[in-house]
């Protein structure tokens, strides 16, 4: 039956495409540049980082990028939800969905915009702010709107998926869809093979730039976001929670970071935590005598309104490890040509 239902989805994309291939369904253009980040499957390549080790990028070469999402599992019916204007965050977590909040307290000067309708997000733009051009986050697929460039993100770690369109894989389009990026980044590139990626996408788009990129922690902090050091975790034996798409690279952040991890709670991607998840995570890591309890900034953001102080008796730290998106070099040099003409 998975196999029928991704051959017909296989047929709708196809015929989606078609019709915006042929003009017949219309692509509305910003009046900006648009970079769209995106990827071919369902979570876990690292849009995320990706969009904000672009957006500090654009700013080093003096740009003013602004961020449109659609704002995944966002709990806001407004058709259009300005997260942040670039000077202050306007919305909860909750309101915009956990990325975009993310990437909102992740970046200063950075308006980040979130709707369904990417193009209605785009001209809703804060009248104060000196956008340059629109990164468009998570919109691979999302034809209706021209973008100037295409970055498509691969993860070395799984690059084919199960080789299936949705619903029996991961796949959002057929592989086909590198032939429409402008440039690929390989991320993970540490913890999967790169050969296999390059191949895959060798296959389908001959000439366009490949880099590649990996995760490097950036800090570790209590809840109140006070810097704890890396060296809080060293050696010491660590209960890990998450609810994201590729949780093994998570638990590899923190062992590459010195911390020993006895035990761990998985969650599904984009998870909301209650006090009664926090409960069972603190008894369970209190039980393996866990020095400490982390998590990531994404599952952090989800955590939003809920003690994080316990109130079962039991003394346990929690802490957040954050990490960043480090790309080639020639990633930097690539964007600011493209950028410029």
């Amino acid at each position: 039956m998975l196999t029928l239902l991704s051959h017909i989805y296989r047929i709708i994309w196809a015929i989606r495409k078609w019709l915006y291939d042929s003009g017949i369904l219309k692509t509305r253009k910003l009046p900006c540049p648009v970079i769209c980040v995106g990827n071919l499957t369902t979570g876990g390549t690292g849009k995320t980082p990706a969009v904000i080790a672009l957006s500090r990028i654009l700013g080093e070469n003096n740009h003013h990028p602004a961020i449109l999402s659609r704002g995944y599992k966002r709990r806001s019916k407004a058709s259009v939800l300005v997260v942040s204007d670039g000077r202050s965050i306007l919305a909860t977590p909750e309101e915009s969905g956990d990325e975009p909040y993310l990437i909102a307290s992740s970046l200063k000067n950075v308006p980040v915009i979130v709707g369904g309708n990417r193009y209605t997000s785009g001209i809703h733009i804060p009248d104060k702010s000196s956008a340059d051009l629109f990164i468009l986050d998570d919109g691979y697929q999302h034809l209706k709107l021209h973008r100037d460039i295409n970055i498509l993100l691969i993860d070395a770690s799984n690059p084919c998926g199960n080789g299936y369109l949705l619903p029996k894989g991961i796949l959002r389009e057929p592989f086909n869809g590198i032939s429409r990026a402008d440039c690929v980044i390989v991320t993970r590139s540490n913890e999967g093979n790169k050969n296999i990626a390059e191949t895959l996408i060798r296959k389908y788009n001959q000439d366009v730039p490949i880099f590649y990129a990996s995760y490097k922690t950036a800090d570790i902090t209590n809840p109140a976001g006070k810097s704890c050091g890396f060296d809080f975790i060293k050696s010491k034996q660590i209960f890990m929670f998450a609810g994201i798409a590729n949780p093994g690279s998570f638990r590899r952040s923190i062992e590459d970071t010195g911390g020993m991890v006895i035990g761990e709670m998985l969650y599904p991607d984009h998870y909301w935590y209650k006090n009664d998840d926090l409960n069972k995570i603190i008894k369970e890591a209190s039980r393996l005598s866990a020095d400490a309890i982390i998590t990531t900034a994404k599952d952090a953001v989800r955590l939003h309104g809920l003690d994080l102080y316990d109130k079962t008796g039991l003394e346990m730290k929690f802490l957040i490890l954050h990490v960043e998106m480090m790309i080639d070099k020639g990633f930097k040099e690539w964007i600011r040509k493209s950028t410029e003409q």
